[in-house]
């Protein structure tokens, strides 16, 4: 319900809160005042409403006083572009705009507020200011609302809580302390609660002075110094509530907020959530949309004869479960032309209030699918005709749709679009319908055009196609009482599934041609699409798993962590809870008396983070130190792998089946996931045992190939060193090569120590590491570490004349491209905020080589995919780790799939050269550690 007060925001406190909420992202306060004053509506949703603004220029104060703010600094330069866009904001959320030059903001909402007031029309003034608290009138129905923690409303009580003064005694209580954010000088020796103290004993400034002589000396002597600016002092911080204004309270009745307008507003702006808030679905904006359920055999052949004259069409499928190796086939979209669907749903069940509960007896919570059949490999028909029973008639025989669907699919004349359709064709594939013809992800389209954004088909849809799609929630619930897909209520289903494909074919040709230059079309022809169906086929291939290895490794570090915990309690001089921070806080900077390190951020407590211990054990020499590390170590390996990778491994298969997402990871890596096996440590001995519990087929072989300083080669390559490209080429050793130009030693008198600062040397270039960083590293003084920088650059002046070079172009451009132009944005970039600014250039950098490294091994992935499938080789990719590549083989076939995958990654520059000789070394072995 709508409250009859007007509300009067005072902007630039609300800017200036955005501002410093969001310092890091482009345009940060422009969204987040959008999102306050949103907050503010949605909550209180006034009849009347302005948001008022201080004007620039000299006020009627600083003619008074020339040194009013003269202390204050200036704006923030990356804030003065963002008011003007904040003005057109709040223009486009209807709300009106009141100033007047020569006056405060202060004034305006005094005046507005005193002329609401005797129209009898309440008012909360929205401020953290406590000069505004002056005008808190009870009498007048003038509060100020706080909204800077929560809401803390401001009546007569509230002010006199706040300040220790009631509302009449604010201006004199501003007299005597003054206001040091505006320059404005006080009486000297009286401090906040001196003043308060003072006006409650005398009531007013004017009593205060009256009864001078009575008072303590250093307060009477500060009266008499502040004798000639007293009365200026008052006027300056008095509000004016009589001001001649181009708007009155009846001028600001607000209507509520233009959704449409805002819209466009927030999507000029970038702003993706708060264009996604205000954007209007389908059936909402009153589209007109065919979406239906296939209601015959003759209707679904119908549909897939207009599939193939289109020759292309979206597809989607519906399912019981986000694992792809799990859950079952719920239905199947086709779209073969915009605003139309076809749904063919093949295992709805009945609702729950028919013959049949909704609930099927036996089902795995988790998979949706009865313990019998779980596995569908072998005939998918029999999970439906088990499953017949429970279905709603409306469903489609799923052995019939099948005769119909499974040639369509299979056909590669036919293309077909999607929206990450790796997992549909992981669906299809398990239930006995293989495709063929992938000719666009609009997933992997958005992702190579813009790698900073969303690429969920919802987002997607409300930026390019100005429509929100049917929430999944609206159909299945939320939270504990969430619905599996089939027991939707049926028609809402159809909508929502086949408007799935519809949005997705949309977004394909829409997306598609946004690509423009012929290097984005490539790297999307040869990489990154066929690269949906060799992910797809990986991570449905999965990895197997000895468990025996895992709970064997268990018991060790079971073992190992209780030894650790027992040797820190011992330490501690008695037991405490290691998990607790404060506690061992308490212990370590307490009862044991060690230097903190570092604070927290909220707390400001000593930091017991894994830094903090590495700094004590190193420098302090403190032994509990280095066993809460050895006990975090083990208490982190059984939780993330050791203990949970059994836990994971699928009982249709027997393997894992990591997930790999080629459009999470700016840079263009891959991001692993449900497990991440990216980031099982290699560096500790506990770490590699890890990787002997992946294993073959049995009876097969794992090949293991990596490649060979792949971020160091795009360097060398795109600087066009000689130094580096001389040294890759000869095979030599790099990081010896490059201590010894640095240093001016052979070859053979480089010691281990000389080619580790070299090693940090040249890895540290990647991510922009100076002297302090690189100080800290090798434990060296920063004169040392800057010497032996300034010497790497002298010998290879090309590496540095590209660094800056790169620089230099992402300024100009705000984004850089990889060796075959994967574009990526840095916001970064365009902050005037020279920190920001620095770090921006940092990823810049890193982007590109990291980038050009990321589109090889998807190159390479691509090429072993169709290299093995040509081969007709039973060879299969199983895993990619960074820059290394996981294979199983039969016996028979592991001298031909070694070579395959050697050629493949050592080729992968095919596209267009990088200039550098790329090198895998293959290796095999029982596991996955053996091949090490």
């Amino acid at each position: 319900m709508a409250e009859d007060r007007l509300y009067l925001i005072d902007t630039f406190a609300f800017i200036f809160r955005a501002y410093y909420a969001n310092p890091r992202l482009k345009n940060g306060a422009a969204y987040t005042f959008s999102r306050l004053v949103l907050q503010l509506l949605e909550k209180h949703r006034p009849t009347h409403l302005a948001c008022v603004f201080d004007v620039s220029g000299p006020t009627f104060r600083h003619e008074l006083y020339p040194e009013y703010k003269a202390n204050r600094s200036e704006m923030p330069e990356d804030l003065r572009p963002q008011v003007p866009m904040i003005r057109r904001l709040v223009e486009a959320l209807s709300i009106p705009i009141v100033e007047l030059q020569g006056y405060e903001a202060d004034d305006v909402m005094g005046t507005l507020a005193r002329e609401a007031a005797a129209a009898g029309l309440p008012t909360a003034i929205v401020s953290p200011d406590k000069d505004l608290l002056q005008l808190v009138d009870d009498d007048l129905k003038i509060q100020v609302l706080n909204t800077k923690d929560g809401e803390i409303w401001h009546d007569r009580e509230g002010v006199k809580t706040r300040l220790g003064v009631w509302p009449e005694q604010v201006v004199d209580f501003l007299s005597l302390v003054g206001d040091a954010s505006d320059n404005v000088k006080g009486v000297p020796g009286i401090g906040e609660k001196g003043a308060c103290a003072l006006l409650d004993t005398y009531g007013s400034l004017a009593g205060i002075l009256a009864a001078k002589e009575g008072l303590k000396p250093r307060q009477r002597e500060g009266l008499e110094a502040a004798a000639p600016w007293l009365d200026l002092t008052r006027r300056l911080v008095t509000v004016v509530t009589d001001l001649q204004l181009p708007l009155h309270p009846a001028d600001l009745a607000y209507p509520g907020v233009d959704e449409a307008r805002a819209r466009e507003a927030f999507k000029d702006l970038g702003f993706q959530t708060l264009t996604k808030e205000f954007t209007r679905s389908a059936q909402q904006a009153g589209s007109v949309r065919a979406y239906r359920a296939a209601a015959t055999l003759p209707d679904l052949e119908a549909a897939v004869a207009a599939c193939r004259a289109a020759g292309r069409f979206g597809l989607d499928t519906e399912t019981t479960n986000l694992d792809s190796a799990r859950g079952h086939l719920v239905g199947v979209s086709l779209a073969w032309k915009p605003n139309e669907g076809l749904y063919i749903p093949l295992a709805h069940l009945k609702p729950a209030a028919a013959d049949t509960e909704g609930a099927l007896p036996g089902l795995l919570p988790e998979s949706g699918l009865p313990e019998s059949l779980l596995d569908l490999k072998g005939d998918p028909e029999a999970f439906f005709r088990e499953l017949a029973p429970h279905l709603d008639p409306r469903n489609a025989p799923f052995a019939e749709a099948r005769r119909i669907l499974a040639p369509l699919l299979a056909d590669p004349a036919i293309l077909k679009c999607g929206q990450n359709l790796k997992y549909d064709l992981q669906v299809l594939t398990r239930h006995g319908l293989p495709v063929a013809g992938v000719a666009d992800d609009s997933m992997v389209l958005s992702f190579l055009l813009d790698s900073g954004v969303r690429h969920n088909l919802d987002d997607l849809s409300v930026r390019h196609l100005d429509v929100k799609p049917i929430a999944f929630e609206e159909l299945v619930g939320k939270g504990k009482g969430q619905k599996r897909f089939d027991e939707a209520e049926f028609e809402r289903a159809v909508q929502y599934a086949a408007e799935d494909a519809d949005l997705a074919l949309q977004l394909c040709d829409k997306l598609r041609g946004q690509l423009g230059e012929d290097r984005l079309k490539r790297l999307y022809e040869e990489v990154d699409l066929p690269l949906v169906e060799v992910l797809a086929a990986l991570e449905a291939h999965g990895v197997r798993l000895d468990l025996g290895v895992l709970s064997e490794l268990a018991t060790r570090m079971r073992a190992e962590r209780e030894r650790a915990q027992v040797r820190v309690i011992e330490l501690a001089g008695g037991p405490f809870n290691l998990n607790s921070p404060t506690q061992l806080g308490a212990v370590l900077f307490g009862k044991l008396g060690y230097t903190p390190v570092k604070y927290t951020g909220k707390t400001k407590a000593p930091s017991t983070d894994e830094d903090v211990l590495q700094e004590l054990a190193e420098n302090q020499g403190a032994e509990i130190a280095r066993d809460l590390l050895r006990h975090r170590q083990m208490t982190k390996l059984l939780g993330t792998y050791v203990e949970a990778l059994p836990q994971m491994v699928n009982p249709l298969t027997g393997r894992v089946h990591t997930r790999l997402h080629q459009a999470a990871v700016a840079s263009g890596r891959l991001a692993s996931s449900d497990p991440n096996l990216q980031n099982i440590p290699i560096r500790t001995e506990e770490g590699r045992a890890i990787r002997g519990a992946f294993v073959p087929e049995p009876g097969w072989v794992l090949l293991d190939a990596d490649y060979s300083q792949i971020e160091l080669r795009v360097v060398a390559a795109l600087a066009q060193d000689p130094v580096l490209l001389g040294a890759f080429e000869a095979g030599e050793d790099i990081h010896r090569r490059t201590s010894s130009e640095v240093m001016g030693k052979p070859m053979g008198e480089v010691t281990a120590d000389d080619r580790s600062k070299a090693k940090a040397v040249n890895f540290g270039l990647l991510y922009g590491q100076g002297a302090f960083a690189l100080a800290a590293n090798l434990g060296i003084t920063q004169k040392e570490a800057k010497a032996f920088i300034e010497r790497y650059f002298e010998r290879m002046p090309q590496v540095a004349a590209w660094i800056d070079g790169a620089k230099e172009r992402a300024l100009a451009e705000g984004l850089v491209r990889t060796h075959w132009g994967r574009i990526r944005r840095i916001a970064e970039l365009e902050s005037p905020n020279k920190q920001f600014q620095a770090q921006g250039l940092r990823e810049a950098v890193n982007t590109i080589v990291q980038g050009t490294a990321a589109d090889l091994m998807r190159r390479a992935m691509v090429r072993l995919h169709r290299a093995l499938k040509e081969e007709g080789l039973r060879a299969r990719l199983l895993l990619q780790v960074h820059d290394e590549l996981l294979v199983e083989a039969p016996p028979e076939e592991v001298e031909r799939a070694s070579a395959v995958l050697k050629e493949a990654m050592e080729g992968a520059d095919d596209l267009g050269p990088l200039g550098v000789k790329l090198a895998a070394e293959v290796r095999q072995g029982a596991s996955w550690l053996a091949c090490k």
